[in-house]
This record gives structure tokens, C-alpha cells and sequence, in this order.
């Protein structure tokens, strides 16, 4: 009698979705944690702006101009964060930084100048930069170091969701209720959530008696919480800085980030240029944002399947394409191909730059390497407004330019990518 061949079936686990439950309760925390990050320091202010100004009569620009530095501040909060969960781990690093940004989301009706909204809009995206960055990717690296693609694929939806239903909350709730009660209530969702993961979150699968991964016990090296707890990373910052594979990954998704926030942040502009209402455009971008959940799992299936660092370059090949059909004068079939090339797009770069930092620093290191990862290709995706309005400033409105440069962005971002050793010099068991 042949005996089944025990590496072939761990293989076929790691490309379902049977997390267990403790796994799946990890993931819809983390899918949370991408909503309301997303929500709070990009989706929502596509309303705060005017909100404000039709309410108390301030300058909506003034208000928009925010949200530069409020990105800055995010890069340095994910670094913090970063360091925060290495001490204190990813469980109180969450609930600490969902009240802070909770609490001051919440006061954002109080407000009595721009000034004073700007400094509470400052501390909500500091801390929502932390859970949300930074926090989903340590918990999937610390439950599913294999398994990361699909956990991160089903996590990273939270993202999208909020771009398609985040908006059209918080437009009744502003529309019905005033800017007091809409904010009010999000905020106080947020530290609700915060206040939870005291009693809801764990750190690591060991604590609760369960296997990284899911996978059979006798295929998994045991290994202790206080194990875990007490690792000390030999990744030092220092040591991180001089590593080729830390800055290509950084530089790669970072001009890949760039190139996302570039289309998407132009989308609807792109599309009134054309000849689109402004409805129709919103209409064609909450598509976009729907096509993305999907477009999530299928980035964590292909990095399951084929390979963290292939999966990263046909994602970057995705966007060229996208950024191709955006150049042409959209209409009719067209304006479809280019949403759906542009929604399955979006779903992919939080959980592909995590996913490759796993698969090179594996399980134990990943927090090490991640905590300068992150606001390295930040800072480059902050870059992408800047770039844009200059290029379409030089262009006289046109987009040709613009998105050709981003083309350039892109494969500049594919050449890193494929620069990347792909080996795992961490310590994954």
C-alpha cells in the first residue's frame, strides 16, 4: 500500500482557505483594521473637505491641502508602530493606536477652526497608519508565514470595501445627521474596536493552541508563545539599511504604490475629461472598488500558486496595461476593460508587499524588516500627487504625459522587484 505523500498534501493546504476558526476570526479583525485605515486617512476625505466648508464656511482647498502632511505623519507613525509592536506585539499596538485615531476622528465635528481640525486629522491618520499599515500584516505574518498570500488576500479586501461603501456611509450620515453625529459614530466604531481586541485579538496561533498556517500538527515545528515572544531579531535597523533585498523591495513597491494612487486619485478626472458626468465616473470607480475585492484573492491565490515575486511582476504588468487603455480616448468597451484592469489593481499591493517581506525575513524577522519597508515606499507613494499635477500642469491638462511617466515608474518598479533574491534569510520556523 502506498502511503500519501505527506510535503504533497501540506502543498494543497496552503493554497485553500481553511484557516480554522481562530485563523478566520485574524483575518475579518484585519479586514476591519484595512476599512477603517482606509477610510480615515484616504476615502473620507473625499467629503470632509466640502463638509466642512458648506457647514462653517472654510476654505474646502485649506482643508484638502491637509492631508499632505497628514500623509507624512503616517509614514512616521508606521515606522513607530513598526517599533511599538516589536516590544509590545501586534495586540496592544492596535488597540493603543484604534482609540487614539478613534477618539480624535470622533472630536472632528467639535472642531472650532481648520486648525484645529487639521491637528486631530493629523493624530487619527498618525495612528490609523499604525493599525492599519502595519498591524494586518504582522498578525498574517505571525498566523499564516506560508500560508500569507491567501490570509492577505481575503484580509487586503477591507481596503477596496471601504472605497465602494466607506464614502456613501459617511455622505447619510453627514447628509442626515450633521457633521457632529457622522464623525461621532465612526470614531466611536473605532474605539469600540479598539476596546475589543483587548478580549479578541491573539498575537499568536500558539496562544490559543492552534497551528501557523492551519496545517497538521506533525508538519509544523512546535514551538511555544513565549517563544515567540522572547525572540530577539538579529535584523538590526542598522543592519536592514545595508541589505540589497530590503531596499529593492521597498524602491519596487514603492514606484508600483505610486503608479496605484496615481491612477486611482485621476480616475474620475480622467474620466470627465473624456466626456463622463460626474456620476457616471463615481459610478464606473465604485466598480472599480467592487472588482477589487475579488481582485484581493486572486493577487493571494497567483502568490500561493506561482510565487510572491512572479505574482508582483504580473502585477506590475497589469497596471502598464491599465495605464496603456487610460492613455486612449476611453469609451464604450473600452472604459469597461480599463475599470477592470484598474480594480484588479487595487487589490493587490497591500498584500503582495507584505507577503514578500514574509517570504524573504520569514515569520520571526518580518516585524523587523517591515517596520522600514513600509515607510520607505510611504514616502515614495506620497510622491505620486506631486508628480502628477506637475506633469499635468506641463501638459496643459493632458494625461498622455503623465501616464506615459508612470509607465516608466512602473517598469523602474518591475526592475526592483526582479532584483530581489526571493531566498528566505529570516527565520521562518
Amino acid at each position: 500500500m502506498v502511503k500519501p505523500d505527506k510535503t504533497s498534501t501540506v502543498d494543497r493546504q496552503l493554497v485553500n482557505s481553511k484557516f480554522g476558526k481562530w485563523g478566520w476570526s485574524m483575518i475579518v479583525y484585519s479586514f476591519l483594521l484595512y476599512f477603517f485605515m482606509a477610510g480615515i486617512t484616504t476615502d473620507g476625505l473625499n467629503l470632509l473637505p466640502d463638509a466642512f466648508a458648506a457647514v462653517k464656511g472654510w476654505n474646502a482647498m485649506q482643508i484638502l491641502s491637509f492631508a499632505t502632511p497628514a500623509g507624512i505623519l503616517g509614514v512616521i507613525g508606521s515606522f513607530i508602530s513598526g517599533q511599538f509592536i516589536i516590544k509590545h506585539k501586534p495586540m496592544r499596538t492596535s488597540a493603543v493606536t484604534l482609540i487614539i485615531s478613534g477618539v480624535a476622528y470622533a472630536l472632528f465635528g467639535f472642531s472650532p477652526s481648520p486648525i484645529a481640525l487639521a491637528v486631530l486629522l493629523f493624530i487619527a491618520c498618525f495612528a490609523a497608519t499604525g493599525f492599519g499599515m502595519v498591524v494586518p500584516p504582522a498578525l498574517m505574518a505571525n498566523w499564516f508565514p506560508r500560508k500569507k498570500g491567501i490570509a492577505l488576500g481575503w484580509a487586503t479586501m477591507g481596503a477596496p470595501a471601504c472605497t465602494a461603501f466607506f464614502v456613501p456611509l459617511l455622505g447619510f450620515l453627514l447628509g442626515r445627521f450633521g457633521l457632529v453625529p457622522a464623525f461621532g459614530v465612526i470614531g466611536a466604531a473605532c474605539v469600540v474596536l479598539g476596546v475589543v481586541t483587548l478580549f479578541w485579538v491573539k498575537d499568536y496561533p500558539e496562544s490559543v493552541g492552534a497551528i501557523p498556517d492551519n496545517l497538521p500538527a506533525d508538519s509544523v515545528h512546535a514551538v511555544s508563545s513565549d517563544d515567540l515572544k522572547s525572540y530577539v531579531s538579529p535584523f538590526t535597523i542598522k543592519k536592514l539599511l545595508a541589505d540589497k533585498d530590503l531596499w529593492f523591495i521597498s524602491l519596487g513597491f514603492g514606484c508600483l504604490w505610486m503608479v496605484t494612487v496615481g491612477i486611482v486619485s485621476q480616475f474620475i478626472p480622467r474620466m470627465i475629461s473624456v466626456g463622463y458626468e460626474q456620476t457616471e465616473a463615481l459610478f464606473i470607480l465604485t466598480v472599480a472598488a467592487l472588482i477589487a475585492m475579488p481582485g484581493s484573492y486572486f493577487w493571494g491565490w497567483l502568490d500561493q500558486k506561482a510565487g510572491t515575486k512572479l505574482a508582483s511582476i504580473v502585477y506590475a504588468a497589469f497596471y502598464i496595461i491599465a495605464l496603456i487603455l487610460l492613455i486612449l480616448e476611453l469609451e464604450g468597451i473600452l472604459v469597461w476593460i480599463a475599470a477592470i484592469f484598474v480594480g484588479v489593481g487595487i487589490g493587490g499591493l497591500l498584500n503582495l508587499m507584505p507577503s514578500l517581506v514574509i517570504t524573504v525575513y520569514g515569520r520571526y524577522d518580518f516585524m523587523a524588516a517591515y517596520r522600514l519597508v513600509a515607510p520607505i515606499a510611504t514616502i515614495i507613494r506620497v510622491l505620486a500627487f506631486g508628480i502628477m499635477a506637475t506633469l499635468l500642469t506641463m501638459s496643459n491638462g493632458s494625461y498622455t504625459l503623465p501616464y506615459t511617466v508612470f509607465i516608466f515608474i512602473d517598469i523602474i518598479g518591475l526592475i526592483f522587484i526582479l532584483l530581489v533574491s526571493g531566498k528566505t534569510k529570516g527565520k521562518m520556523d
